[in-house]
């Protein structure tokens, strides 16, 4: 787990800096295929899937602790959790679906900077393990993205895997054998002797974001626990996170 969450710690702050930039819609047909590609990309490759998401999000108006629970009355299905520290306000929902083994997070958050505000509501879904059907989770996440949002948003994801040790110097082949299995071809990458992070751009999915040298829609990472221990495995599309 201390692995993993090194992964998202270095790269976590692309998020913020880069979603506004991802402004591509996509149609229903594309996305479904796009979490099952990944998840059939990593099988192919030896991974095996331990979590999942699909997250969506959109900016709105809230300036006040006030606002935000007055929000939170719209979802009262969710448990929710408040937080308040200087200028940020935040409310964390939760629910836990039985029937789909899946659990659903919103949050809600403001934040007031040189007397600038900026506020957003995040709607994540996310599963353990690999799925019999990606398509059906798509499909249900996009179903309840609609109900919060009223209109269809960009749709990311993030899947997390391990695999077997590798030893040193593999790790960057094993990342060009999953950019293979996404026709991706790499823009930027750190090489590390235990850590492998590539940003790509593929024509398999329309959401991209720019970076220096160019759009980049997938990114891949790889990190090694050492000898004798699993290798992680994180995809995003078009980037990865799985916190906020």
């Amino acid at each position: 787990m201390r692995n993993r969450n090194n992964i998202i710690a270095i790269i976590i702050f692309i998020m913020f800096v880069t979603t506004a930039f991802a402004g591509h819609h996509i149609g229903a047909a594309n996305n479904e295929q796009t979490l099952e590609k990944l998840a059939r990309g990593m099988e192919n490759e030896g991974v095996t899937i331990k979590e999942w998401s699909l997250y969506t999000k959109k900016n709105v108006d809230v300036e006040s602790m006030e606002k935000v629970k007055q929000m939170t009355e719209q979802f009262r299905d969710y448990t929710w959790a408040y937080e308040e520290k200087e200028d940020i306000y935040k409310a964390i929902g939760t629910k836990v679906n039985e029937e789909k083994k899946v659990t659903e997070k919103l949050q809600i958050l403001s934040t007031l900077k040189n007397h600038h505000s900026g506020s957003y509501i995040l709607y994540e879904l996310k599963g353990k393990n690999g799925q019999t059907s990606w398509n059906e989770m798509n499909r249900y996440f996009k179903k309840q993205a609609f109900h919060i949002f009223q209109e269809e948003l960009t749709i990311f994801s993030c899947i997390t895997g391990e695999i077997g040790d590798m030893m040193e110097g593999v790790l960057l082949t094993k990342s060009n054998d999953l950019l293979k299995q996404f026709n991706a071809l790499p823009i930027e990458q750190l090489n590390e002797e235990k850590f492998v992070s590539i940003s790509a751009k593929t024509k398999e999915w329309n959401e991209s974001i720019p970076t220096n040298k160019g759009s980049m829609n997938v990114q891949i990472a790889l990190r090694s626990a050492g000898l004798g221990d699993f290798t992680t495995v994180v995809v995003g599309t078009p980037i990865i996170t799985s916190e906020y």
